[in-house]
């Protein structure tokens, strides 16, 4: 089966400021805006589960700059927030968190499945997250979906199961399951006929995830391969 990890809030319980903040930096400098010390621009347009495109374009509309201009803006902005990152070195997981993570990857990689990272993150941010986590290893590069590939994370599911093509074909939907914590990883995977696994707890309620169309709700990382087996067995059965 093709497992589909969002990270920020799933495989890194953590909020992102060293992304954030590469960010930020990058549209002052790409589109000549400015934010205040007190501002929180990316927290007022709720990132949570967009890609990193779609909250760019969501910061700069209320700032007066017209679509078409955000738009040949991205190859520079994406140069800038990628190089910006790629400078830090902070701890995104503590040991701990690391090894629990680094088990039930290694659970599920060793049961067969093939794991590819889905996340809004611009790929070089999101590799460079995982090469600090400690956890490179378990997503090969070539496979996934990013919010480099598409704006609209609906685009990203349809990627990543291209690029797990089987004898040429995409992936096949009923063969792949996405995980994630926000109620746009379940409706990305709902679009494209995909079922899916919520983490539950870092921003949404097992309530909020059942809402919005997950198949299975876990409160924790260490939960996820028995589900994961349940959900399997039961597509293998079809």
């Amino acid at each position: 089966m093709l497992l589909l990890f969002d990270i920020d809030g799933t495989l890194i319980r953590a909020s992102p400021k060293a992304h954030q903040d590469a960010m930020l930096s990058a549209v002052e400098k790409v589109y000549g805006v400015a934010f205040g010390p007190d501002e929180d621009p990316i927290g007022q347009v709720v990132p949570n589960g967009k890609t990193d495109r779609q909250i760019v374009r969501e910061m700069l509309e209320p700032r007066g700059v017209a679509p078409g201009d955000v738009d040949a803006g991205f190859p520079h902005f994406e140069h800038i927030a990628c190089e910006r990152h790629s400078a830090s070195c902070e701890e995104v997981l503590t040991a701990g968190d690391r090894d629990r993570t680094a088990a039930v990857l290694r659970e599920l990689s060793g049961a067969g499945h093939l794991l590819a990272l889905l996340t809004g993150n611009l790929e070089p941010i999101a590799r460079h997250k995982m090469a600090l986590a400690g956890l490179a290893a378990f997503f090969v590069p070539g496979q996934g979906g990013f919010g480099s590939d598409a704006e609209a994370r609906t685009a990203l599911v349809p990627i990543a199961r291209r690029r797990a093509a089987v004898n040429g074909r995409p992936h096949p939907p009923e063969d792949t399951l996405v995980i994630g914590d926000t109620p746009l990883d379940v409706a990305a995977a709902s679009a494209d006929d995909v079922r899916a696994i919520g983490l539950a707890g870092f921003r949404y309620t097992s309530g909020d995830l059942l809402a919005a169309g997950a198949d299975a709700v876990v409160d924790e990382l260490d939960d996820l391969p028995p589900v994961v087996a349940e959900l399997a067995a039961a597509a293998a059965a079809r």
